[in-house]
């Protein structure tokens, strides 16, 4: 049995440099260009997924478990911006696509159950957000505390010198699965809808009068799964690419995936609060340092939404049963 060397005295630029992943002396035109560009956007990360979160804080409306769940998301993706090391990074994004795999599965019981807000106490939300952070910390430091290739150095990464392929793949897999199973809920959430609102097309007289809400929904469920294709499948196959194809030339490309990956914590903010109005107007205020109105309860626009929806699906259902009588 051949024991291993390990190299537990070797600085990081012994595993960089022997991945081909040198450590930058000189800062070409390319370099200071994505540099800068990578910057940026991490700036804009943070300022928009903290003012997502002051928001969410200041308007007692917001204070339900969905809106809790984008909170957490953007406390996600505010530690995605900071770039600070690998296992941070690692650590923020298991959280921000479990925070996304959370709010799926909110939203999936929501319009299954024709409920405006889940029905969840303040505790329950906590501990959701414990196990998401429990998980995403376990999942960022496992690297750490042993699966690693100090050991074995022949499975190192040349994406992350200091990672065990064996490492990556699992994570890979992980967000995968993950990937999969919204796709799947919010498919389903798809189908159903579009199922009830046809129906009810065509038993109802008179105009569709729910279509633009709908519409909306839908097109949302599209943004969604079009902006986490777009940003995470090309990261996660390059680094499977790595693992499979150690003579690919995979370094690259990788600086680019990685600023695809990071507009994916941009836009988060985005899909899941400009498209609402009642956030617009707290955006507004914050950035304008104007005092508004925040009364508790739901915002006007949810309980329209929440009230077209259950009209819209009881409607369809009533059509049916008196279509077979």
């Amino acid at each position: 049995m051949v024991i291993m060397p390990c190299f537990y005295n070797k600085s990081i630029a012994f595993f960089y440099n022997r991945s081909g992943k040198h450590l930058a002396t000189e800062w070409n035109t390319v370099s200071k260009l994505v540099m800068g560009l990578g910057i940026t956007v991490c700036i804009f990360i943070m300022l928009a997924n903290l003012l997502v979160m002051v928001a969410i804080y200041v308007n007692h409306r917001f204070h339900f478990p969905i809106y809790y769940l984008m909170a957490n998301l953007a406390a996600a993706d505010f530690f995605v911006g900071l770039l600070l090391r690998q296992g941070l990074i690692d650590t923020s994004l298991t959280a921000s696509v479990a925070n996304l795999l959370a709010i799926a599965i909110e939203r999936h019981v929501m319009v299954f159950r024709m409920q405006l807000h889940m029905q969840m106490s303040n505790r329950q939300v906590v501990v959701v957000i414990v196990v998401i952070w429990t998980m995403a910390i376990v999942m960022g430091a496992i690297p750490s505390v042993g699966w690693n290739c100090i050991c074995d150095i022949e499975n190192c990464s040349n994406m992350a010198p200091l990672y065990s392929d064996s490492y990556l793949v699992l994570w890979v897999i992980f967000n995968l699965v993950t990937f999969v199973v919204m796709v799947v809920l919010y498919a389903h959430i798809f189908g159903y809808v579009r199922q009830r609102t046809m129906r009810m097309s065509q038993h109802s007289p008179g105009p569709w009068r729910n279509r633009d809400t709908m519409m909306s929904l839908l097109k949302t469920v599209v943004v969604v799964l079009g902006a986490f294709i777009i940003c995470w499948t090309p990261g996660l196959a390059l680094l499977l690419l790595d693992v499979c194809c150690p003579q690919c030339e995979v370094l690259a490309y990788e600086k680019f995936f990685l600023l695809v990956a990071e507009f994916n914590s941009a836009m988060n903010p985005i899909i899941y609060s400009y498209c609402d109005k009642e956030m617009s107007a707290t955006f507004r205020q914050i950035l304008c340092c104007q005092r508004g109105e925040n009364p508790s309860g739901p915002t006007e626009g949810s309980d329209r939404w929440a009230s077209s929806l259950k009209h819209t699906i009881l409607a369809g259902v009533h059509s049916n049963d008196h279509s077979v009588v």
